[in-house]
Order: structure tokens, then C-alpha cells, then sequence
């Protein structure tokens, strides 16, 4: 009798054992090198531009599964500079959180590590060099203690859904005096409370000498989003990373919470990372954009340029599917064809392609190298290489 033939998408039991334990290897070697002790040099280094907050380097973060190596990262650069909003865009498994969560060294270990690239802060902890370089973290080397005294204070995070992020059995008053402690244990008993509702009033929140008392289930979602804006302005922080903030609430709390937002990043004088997939939300805030899809960036840019004259035609098709008032009401929405592609030992090129209606010849080589449209705006894209000549 014939043999059947292999099915090239399923892995043979002797594949999947090799690829447990090679993942196995790299995560412990990964986790080892976490709890190294090190002298503060170092993760100290320096900043390529001190009017930035964060400059993010070829970021890389991975997660080691049973079927292979997902790269939910893969090599991204960005910078946030001050006193700015920018938005983090694409559609849902993008990499989006996951860069978020390797900021604040929170991607779940062991099976999701960061691997490779530098996260710089900007932090006033450290002064210059000798040469006048602004000093700064790079949180991709810092031991977890040491990351500890600047999450929460430095950088903090608004998280996507507050029922899950709040603890149920604790008051929202006990939960924002918790950080304040944390970075102040020095602080009184009369500190702490008096903080936790000077938060709660900057937020808007009514009544805070009552609401302190509450649980997280007495209050209403939009409450909970306001406590939870409360709980990450509590350290002061320079950076503020909103992680879908607005994704549970209706239509009109949606309005409220980005005002205020915006209201506090421009009286506390910090930067805001805005990860969205609503690209209504980003017109609206964000000061600068980039797009990503498949764990990479396609495009970035200033809020104009993305949304005046947007180049990939991956940024293309997200705007192009955002419904309009002008449109037709007997029309289709137009939608991208096809599917992101398996996420699994992504090869090294163009991962749109299969999905682009402008694709050409240079798509089945590597993938295209950051082009500059302007002194702000990049794209990523063979149809605008300075090799063809195209503009």
C-alpha cells in the first residue's frame, strides 16, 4: 500500500518535540538572563533626541509555542516625542497591545519574551554625559526591580476593559492610595486618602469623598474608566499608555473620556500612547499616527499626512472601510480582501502582498525598507523605492 502523502501544515510528532525544546532552551535562557544582577550602566545609555520621551528600536517580542515561534513584534522603530498624542493603528492582532505590554515589561513570561531591540526612556533621574547626551533607561535590560520604581510612576497604563483591571474586593479609594504608598511609603495615612480624592476629582468624577468608599461593581462603566485614568495619573507620569480605553463604553461616555484625556495630558504636560483600531478617535487626539499590520509598521507619520495623504495601501484600505455620512446607505462597505497572514515563522517580507491590489515584482523579495516621504512621514512600501524611480 502508497503511503499518503505529508500535509505540509501539520507538523509530525519528531517537528513539534524539537520545536518544544528548543523554546524551552531560549525561554530559560531568556528568564536567567532576567534575573542577573546588574550595575545600573548597564541599562543606561543615551537618547538620540532629548525632546523625545520614548525612542523604541527595532523592537522584537515573541511568543515560543508548540507550533513555532510567533513574532507578534517584529522589529519596529518609533519615537513619542513630548508634550504629544500619538496613535498606535491596525486592525486587531497587529502587535499593538503586545508593544504596549513590552514597554511596561509586562508581556506574559515565559512564553512571551522580548528578544531583541532598545526601549529608551527619558527619564529625569539621570542628567547628561560628559558629551551633553540626555541619559536614559533602556527598559529591554532593566532587572524587573528596578523597572518597578519607574511602572506605575514614570510610565503608567490605562488598560482596555476596568471590571477585569480593578480588583473587585478592594474600594477604588484603597486602589489609587496602593500606588501612591508604593512611590511615597513615607506618606501618611491623611496623605494618601486626601491624594486618592483630589484624583478622583480631577477626573470629573462627583462626590469623591463618597465614591472613595465604593467597590468597582457600585459604579458605572464610565466611572470605572474615570478611576482607572485616576489610578494611572496617581505617580505623575511623563508617559501614558491608553490601551483601547474607550472599546466598552457606548458612543457617549466614548466622547467624554477622550475629552478628558486630552484635558489631562495637556495640564499634567505628559505624552499619551493611543492604541486604537478606531481610526475616528485617532483623527481626533492623536498628533502623530502609525499604522501597523502583521507585527509591523507600514506607515507613520503627523495626523495630516497620514489622513491627507496616506501612501501604503494597507492605510488606504483602513480608511476607505471607515464608514462615511456622505457614502451611499444602499452601498457595501468596502472591506480588504483576504486574511492576515499565519503568524508562525513569518518570513521576511512583504506580509501584505497576498492582500494588495498594487502589488508588484519586488513584493516577493525582502521586505521594503523605510522610505521617507517627508522629515515626518515613512512609508513602507516597494512602490515608492527611490530604486524605481517612483514617487
Amino acid at each position: 500500500m502508497s503511503k499518503h502523502p505529508k500535509n505540509p501544515n501539520l507538523l509530525t510528532f519528531k517537528e513539534s518535540r524539537e520545536i518544544i525544546k528548543s523554546n524551552l532552551r531560549e525561554m530559560k535562557r531568556l528568564e536567567k538572563k532576567k534575573r542577573e544582577k546588574v550595575t545600573p550602566e548597564y541599562f543606561t545609555t543615551k537618547m538620540k533626541s532629548a525632546d523625545n520621551i520614548l525612542e523604541i528600536e527595532d523592537l522584537e517580542t515573541c511568543f515560543f509555542t508548540d507550533n513555532g515561534v510567533v513574532r507578534s513584534v517584529n522589529k519596529i522603530s518609533f519615537d513619542v516625542p513630548k508634550d504629544t498624542i500619538i496613535g498606535l493603528v491596525g486592525e486587531s492582532g497587529c502587535g499593538k497591545s503586545v508593544t504596549s505590554l513590552s514597554i511596561m515589561q509586562l508581556v506574559q513570561a515565559p512564553q512571551g519574551q522580548v528578544v531583541g531591540g532598545e526601549i529608551r526612556f527619558n527619564s529625569d533621574d539621570l542628567g547628561t554625559d560628559e558629551s551633553g547626551n540626555k541619559l536614559c533607561y533602556d527598559i529591554t535590560k532593566m532587572p524587573t526591580a528596578d523597572m518597578c520604581r519607574i511602572r506605575g510612576k514614570d510610565i503608567s497604563m490605562i488598560f482596555q476593559e476596568p471590571m477585569t483591571s480593578l480588583n473587585p474586593v478592594f474600594t477604588v479609594g484603597y486602589q489609587i492610595e496602593e500606588v501612591f504608598y508604593l512611590h511615597n511609603p513615607e506618606a501618611t495615612k491623611e496623605e494618601a486618602r486626601q491624594k486618592a480624592i483630589d484624583m478622583l476629582t480631577l477626573v470629573g468624577i462627583p462626590m469623591p469623598e463618597t465614591i472613595i468608599e465604593y467597590y468597582p461593581h457600585q459604579l458605572s462603566g464610565g466611572m470605572r474608566q474615570r478611576v482607572m485614568i485616576a489610578i494611572a495619573l496617581t505617580g505623575n507620569p511623563k508617559l501614558i499608555i491608553a490601551d483601547e480605553p474607550t472599546t466598552a463604553l457606548d458612543v457617549t461616555i466614548q466622547s467624554q473620556i477622550l475629552k478628558l484625556l486630552k484635558n489631562v495630558q495637556k495640564e499634567c504636560g505628559a505624552s499619551v500612547m493611543l492604541i486604537t483600531h478606531d481610526l475616528g478617535v485617532v483623527a481626533e487626539m492623536a498628533d502623530y499616527v502609525v499604522v501597523m499590520y502583521a507585527g509591523k509598521i507600514v506607515e507613520k507619520g503627523t495626523v495630516y499626512e497620514i489622513f491627507d495623504n496616506p501612501m501604503h495601501p494597507y492605510t488606504i484600505g483602513i480608511q476607505k472601510a471607515k464608514p462615511s455620512l456622505a457614502s451611499d446607505a444602499d452601498s457595501e462597505l468596502y472591506s480588504i480582501p483576504g486574511n492576515v497572514p499565519n503568524p508562525i515563522n513569518i518570513p521576511d517580507e512583504c506580509l501584505f502582498k497576498g492582500r494588495c491590489s498594487r502589488r508588484c515584482g519586488k513584493c516577493e523579495g525582502k521586505y521594503p525598507k523605510e522610505i521617507k516621504i517627508t522629515e515626518t512621514h515613512s512609508v513602507f512600501c516597494h512602490l515608492y523605492d527611490e530604486e524605481r524611480g517612483e514617487e
